[in-house]
């Protein structure tokens, strides 16, 4: 069957159920999960169902949500994002799976939007969309963070070869064929890059359309962001580029992107070479300015929205970033090299 019998014809009306895990009842998931309530009883008919998975054994369900119409599951014990949006995959009857974070609050036009992309065309499988340029979390950590992914997403639209679950729908057909999320991933992590990577190393179409907007409430701090992007994120990530070589890569892997991390290292050995080679400062500065020209555009967006105090603090937080990251990366391919290395040969026979 070719993917143009599998998808409806351009102009039919397609079924779109909304899909957000969650752990609590209570926080950013609130108002969250309230804004997609609204969509399910507005008259226009955005979305057709909305599914809760609660990643656990849930508590009680507060009366907003039982009298709701949204469709409650539970995974039974904490298993992770990845399980819980598989569960409420195999259960939803749309033709379009919407996922949303539970600290994720849609924008009124997203799935207005998410819709005309797939009604309007037949062979598309993937399309996401970005936080808006004004995040609810009001620290400089917060509000650096999500104007980061904001700036890396508008900045890239159009085809993708990766996929982003705070935000994204696939169609259900294709998201079943595929086997749905990675399950091994336990906690949140690269689950959805793993499947777009997945979804376009086998010919899917994936659609970045950064009008497709919503405002994340997460608060982060400078620790939780670390942690969070190291263990949760740069690790793992570079350990699936590891088994996957040749597949196609993120947004956060453009050739500048990967230039800048590996600048950032060469500066940081040259700041503690400094106190023994003199020499080493002006190599130092080099690589500053370097950095300064490569990521002028997102440094330029910092000071248009947020103006110059906040600039001057961003750019040692994104130099910061690019740092561990890389680092991370560098460690992950000495592992790769170290363990075959290590690995018992096999007996002379």
């Amino acid at each position: 069957m070719t993917s143009g019998q599998r998808h409806a014809a351009v102009g039919s009306r397609l079924t779109c159920s909304v899909v957000m895990p969650t752990i609590a009842w209570d926080g950013f998931f609130v108002d969250c999960a309230q804004r997609v309530l609204e969509m399910l009883d507005s008259p226009e008919g955005q979305i057709d169902s909305f599914l809760v998975v609660f990643d656990g054994v849930p508590p009680a369900v507060p009366a907003w949500l039982a009298q709701s119409r949204a469709q409650l599951l539970a995974t039974g014990h904490r298993s992770g994002p990845a399980v819980a949006r598989n569960l409420a995959a195999e259960s939803a009857a749309g033709d379009i799976l919407v996922f949303v974070d539970a600290d994720v609050e849609l924008h009124p036009d997203a799935l207005g939007r998410i819709r005309r992309h797939f009604e309007g065309d037949p062979q598309l499988d993937a399309v996401f969309g970005s936080y808006d340029d004004r995040p609810a979390a009001p620290g400089l950590v917060s509000q650096f963070r999500n104007l980061l992914h904001h700036h890396t997403h508008t900045s890239h639209p159009g085809r993708a070869r990766t996929f982003w679950a705070g935000c994204g729908a696939m169609r259900r057909s294709r998201f079943l064929a595929l086997g749905g999320f990675d399950r091994h991933y336990e906690r949140p992590s690269i689950e959805d890059i793993e499947l777009g990577m997945r979804l376009a190393a086998a010919g899917g179409r994936l659609l970045l359309d950064p009008t497709i907007l919503c405002t994340h409430h997460k608060h982060w701090s400078l620790r939780s962001m670390v942690v969070t992007d190291i263990c949760q994120r740069a690790v793992p990530w570079s350990r699936l580029l590891r088994r996957r070589p040749h597949g196609p890569v993120g947004l956060n892997l453009t050739p500048a992107a990967r230039f800048s991390g590996l600048l950032t290292l060469v500066l940081v050995a040259c700041l503690v070479a400094l106190p023994w080679a003199a020499a080493a400062g002006w190599g130092a500065l080099a690589c500053l300015l370097a950095l300064l020209g490569l990521n002028r555009r997102f440094y330029g967006f910092c000071l248009r929205v947020r103006g110059p105090g906040f600039l001057l603090a961003a750019i040692p937080l994104h130099l910061l970033y690019f740092f561990y990251s890389s680092l991370s990366f560098a460690l992950v391919a000495v592992e790769h090299w170290w363990r075959p290395a290590r690995a018992p040969q096999p007996a002379a026979p």
